[in-house]
């Protein structure tokens, strides 16, 4: 009885031992190749897919290989690379990038650590092409994002084929050496004291252009102003001319009084002082002489 209880403890471990390589768990940020002899016969929660959870594996014949489902980061350093001009930039970048696809992935590259030497590479040489067109003074501020689409984009052609897709790469650090940086940055003071010069002048220019319009259209203004104004007061003139006449043909007695009544009163300030004094001046002669006694000519 003795050898047939080893025996059972040797084929139970033997069956727990199969048991265990039967399945595998796929992690929901993992994704997984099942492989037989070496030749790929499934894959799991590629990206854009939900097939985590528990499989099953033949056990002694076929093995897993799992890949990283998520965005992953490669850091490079310290590239030294050429202007157009053919001065030198110390330049990091960093690159964001996925296993998208992984059969070919695996056929190509088979390991996370040879996709980031090769990533390494071809970013350098991306980043190299992509300063060779350009100026420091444009690489340092003004096509900072234009220069890392073109670098994304010559990227993400070099790496095809391989089963990885570059999500974005970013410029972190674009330094210049300390003998060139105050050359290039006094050459990009100079060409943006020429732009500020420039904007001066189109400033200048578009205001006396505005003065001019603004003159322009005030003489206008003035102008029909002026012939409104004399327009009014010749009607207003005409018809003070009709009440005259309306009146004088009405009570021409009356009319001349009032007329006598309006020159008295033109000859007088306030407090009666006499501005001038004729001799005769019709209705006016007595209050003239009244005047005369209680105030002083001017």
């Amino acid at each position: 009885m003795r050898p047939f209880g080893i025996l059972g403890l040797v084929a139970i471990v033997l069956a727990l031992i199969v048991a265990f390589n039967s399945f595998f768990i796929v992690d929901q940020r993992k994704q997984a190749l099942l492989l037989q002899v070496g030749a790929v016969v499934d894959s799991y929660n590629e990206p854009g897919s939900d097939e985590a959870g528990l499989k099953f594996k033949l056990p002694l014949v076929q093995n897993v290989v799992m890949y990283d489902r998520r965005n992953l980061g490669l850091d490079v350093r310290d590239i030294e690379a050429y202007a157009s001009n053919q001065e030198q930039l110390i330049v990091d970048a960093f690159v964001r990038w996925q296993i998208s696809d992984p059969l070919a992935f695996y056929q190509r590259l088979q390991t996370e650590r040879v996709a980031r030497d090769q990533l390494e590479n071809f970013t350098d040489a991306a980043i190299r092409n992509a300063l060779a067109s350009r100026l420091p003074e444009d690489i340092i501020s003004g096509q900072r994002s234009e220069l890392m689409n073109e670098i994304r984009d010559n990227l993400a052609n070099n790496i095809a084929g391989r089963g990885i897709e570059i999500i974005d790469v970013r410029i972190r650090r674009a330094d210049l050496p300390d003998d060139v940086s105050e050359r290039v940055f006094s050459r990009m003071e100079a060409t943006r004291n020429q732009e500020a010069e420039q904007i001066r002048a189109e400033g200048d220019e578009r205001a006396r252009g505005v003065r001019a319009r603004a003159e322009r259209e005030r003489t206008v203004i003035l102008a029909e102003a002026r012939q409104q104004s004399e327009q009014i007061r010749g009607e207003g003139d005409a018809r003070r001319n009709e009440i005259y006449a309306e009146a004088y043909d009405g009570d021409r007695e009356f009319f001349r009084f009032q007329r006598a009544l309006i020159a008295c009163e033109e000859a007088f300030t306030e407090g009666t002082r006499v501005v001038v004094g004729p001799d005769r001046m019709g209705l006016c002669n007595d209050f003239i002489q009244q005047a005369r006694q209680n105030g002083t000519p001017q």
